[in-house]
């Protein structure tokens, strides 16, 4: 009898051996659900490690201007080694970079050092072509929507522009534009002629 009862008494207790297994489980920590996605940045990094530099130097100095440069011509690594080393050989110029897969190259410079011509001669000269360009501008004066669209009208209306985002928030002008049909010049006599002030 006491060997029938021990015997009963291991079975139920292996039978019971999964569920406190579970409620172990239960009891210990889960594992985070609400784990931050990867950043934009950090995925187009996988094209161009440098990608985003440009902008974080920007932003530690306000002096500096930026500028995106849609480059047709580079086709590799050794392209974006070539066109970076050009770059960076103009008294002015902060950490640019090029990348080879988005046919991009990034600059930051002081534009008391450094025209916009002279990058765009840079590239031109390293083999490249430059097919258009983007400029992040901070404008003074903007309070209201009907300022931003203002703004956003006269530059549509610039010959070589293609693209305006113009924000009364964050006060700031971005422009994509051809470089060969507009100079930067004259798309900061465009906004100054709406009453508004780019800040440089």
């Amino acid at each position: 009898m006491r060997i029938l009862l021990k015997n009963l008494l291991i079975v139920v207790a292996a039978a019971a051996l999964p569920a406190l297994v579970v409620a172990g489980d239960k009891d210990s920590c889960p594992a985070a659900q609400n784990t931050c996605p990867a950043s934009a940045e950090a995925k187009a990094g996988e094209c161009c490690p440098a990608t985003g530099a440009t902008a974080k130097v920007a932003a530690k100095d306000d002096k500096l201007m930026r500028a995106d440069y849609k480059v047709s011509g580079m086709t590799c690594g050794a392209c974006e080694t070539k066109l970076t080393k050009a770059l960076k050989e103009i008294d002015g110029v902060v950490e640019p970079s090029a990348c080879a897969q988005s046919k991009v190259a990034k600059v930051a410079f002081d534009p008391a050092k450094v025209k916009d011509e002279q990058v765009i001669a840079a590239i031109r000269k390293a083999g490249f072509k430059v097919e258009a360009e983007t400029i992040a501008l901070k404008v003074d004066g903007m309070s209201c929507g009907a300022c931003s669209d203002k703004v956003s009208k006269k530059l549509a209306a610039v010959k070589g522009v293609t693209e305006q985002k113009v924000c009364h928030e964050s006060k700031q002008a971005v422009v994509t534009f051809d470089p060969a049909k507009v100079s930067r010049k004259d798309i900061l006599t465009a906004i100054d002629s709406t009453g508004f002030k780019v800040v440089q």
